[in-house]
């Protein structure tokens, strides 16, 4: 080998070391992927293993509608005080069964306000007045006949008086003569102020009086009215005679029965009464307690029977109707279902930020021990039932861009079915249609990140 042979093999075994070392490279990151991939399919395979599946069967689908409320009693009331005082005594306490018109509290009677006393004072005057109507009533009646007696009599005389003025008459030289007697004694009396005279004047002044026209006309006119105030008296007395001629007047009878009862009324604010029979819920005051007008003092509330009001939107309050049975589930006894009955529909919707939604009034059913009012509780109203038809749980569809899937396994895969849905219940969905055969597996909550997993190591 000639010297000048030598560097050329020299570089050739140095270009040979150098692809060595390539491929040795490429091939220990082909393995560590393939080796990746490996670990990452039985990995997800651990996973999908621990996967719940149920098969797809048909069934009794019973479709609902839910939504969710807050318990409330059949009634309930916060009570308040409508007057000042002390309390005197409280009646019963917290938890208390009581009928309507049970005393739960009552005012101290010995420190009562002014306003109390005086309806006392009223409700005394009105009672009395009402035990002594039958007797006054009689009073009254012997004292009205007495009254138009004597102004029937006094009529008589004033109509007797009235008919000879009328029918008295004067010539004129006669009137001249009593008008110049009358000066000459006016005169005479100027002249020597003596008592003779004085009663001579007034002796002319009558005798002129008694045919001085002016004067005739005067006393005409009074005549005249004092006969037609006696006339206005008897018509009076008259119709109150009437009104009383059977019994008390029934105006005067319903003025003191008013009376009473606003005295009751008023005298009602001495005590706190339950409205309805119902349970104590709370109760605000103490035995000494100083109370005054609007102050909260106890709440009741009927318990026999518990209701839920539900929203339900404006797309499916057509399918609800009173009658249909509910399913109510709570947080606080979330093992346990109870049932109840839809009772009301609202006619009228609540719009709240551009939603509408209708209130749907549930009773609870008997058997709801241990529920109490304010609970949350999830409500699943039961429209319709569907028979015989195909359906997977809730939460084994996906949704993707307005599309439905499953993920149905076989031999040992996840595959993506794409299928449509129908109605639906708390739990349950009807599949319409999809590539699915009776009896597949269908996954339970599949994961996303899985799924796709699984669907790039098929490509």
């Amino acid at each position: 080998m000639s010297t000048v042979d030598r560097p050329q093999l020299k570089k050739k075994n140095k270009t040979g070391r150098r692809l060595l070392v390539i491929f040795i490279i490429l091939a220990l990151i082909v393995g560590a992927y393939f080796l990746n991939q490996e670990r990452q399919r039985r990995a997800n395979e651990d996973a999908l293993a621990q996967l719940e599946t149920i098969p797809y069967t048909r069934e009794t689908l019973v479709s609902t509608i839910s939504g969710a409320g807050t318990i409330r009693p059949r009634q309930s009331a916060m009570l308040y005080w409508q007057t000042s005082g002390f309390v005197g005594e409280v009646a019963h306490e917290v938890g208390a069964e009581v009928a309507a018109d049970t005393v739960l509290y009552r005012l101290d009677d010995s420190r009562l306000p002014a306003e109390m006393l005086q309806a006392q004072l009223n409700l005394l005057n009105a009672q009395t007045g009402l035990q002594k109507l039958d007797s006054d009533t009689d009073l009254q009646r012997v004292t009205l006949q007495n009254n138009l007696i004597n102004a029937e009599n006094t009529l008589r005389t004033l109509e007797q008086n009235l008919l000879a003025l009328t029918e008295r008459e004067c010539t004129d030289w006669r009137l001249t003569n009593l008008q110049t007697a009358y000066d000459d004694a006016l005169e005479s009396y100027r002249n020597w102020s003596t008592q003779t005279y004085w009663l001579q004047v007034q002796a002319a002044r009558a005798d002129l009086d008694f045919c001085d026209p002016a004067v005739i006309a005067s006393e005409t006119d009074s005549l005249n009215s004092q006969i037609n105030l006696q006339k206005q008296n008897i018509a009076a007395w008259e119709a109150e005679l009437e009104k009383i001629a059977d019994g008390p007047d029934p105006d005067a009878r319903e003025k003191l029965e008013l009376q009473l009862n606003l005295a009751e009324k008023q005298l009602e604010g001495q005590t706190i009464k339950a409205p309805f029979a119902g349970t104590v819920t709370s109760l605000t005051n103490r035995t000494g307690d100083m109370v005054s007008p609007g102050s909260p003092a106890a709440q009741i509330a009927d318990l026999s029977e518990l209701y839920v009001d539900v929203p339900i939107s404006e797309v499916d309050i057509p399918l609800v109707k009173v009658g249909q049975e509910a399913e109510l589930v709570f947080d606080a006894y979330f093992e346990q279902t109870f049932y109840g009955t839809v009772t009301d529909v609202a006619t009228v919707g609540v719009n709240t930020a551009g939603i509408v939604n209708y209130n749907v009034t549930i009773r609870l059913d008997s058997d709801h021990e241990g529920i109490k009012p304010s609970m949350t509780v999830g409500v699943n109203i039961l429209i319709e039932e569907k028979p015989n038809t195909y359906t997977v749980p809730a939460e084994s569809i996906v949704s993707r861009n307005g599309n439905y899937f499953v993920y149905v396994l076989r031999d040992g895969k996840p595959v993506e079915v794409e299928v449509k849905i129908g109605a639906y219940s708390s739990r349950k969905i009807e599949v319409l249609q999809g590539d699915i055969q009776d009896g597949e597996a269908i996954l339970l909550s599949p994961p996303v990140s899985l799924m796709e997993s699984f669907m790039q190591m098929g490509r």
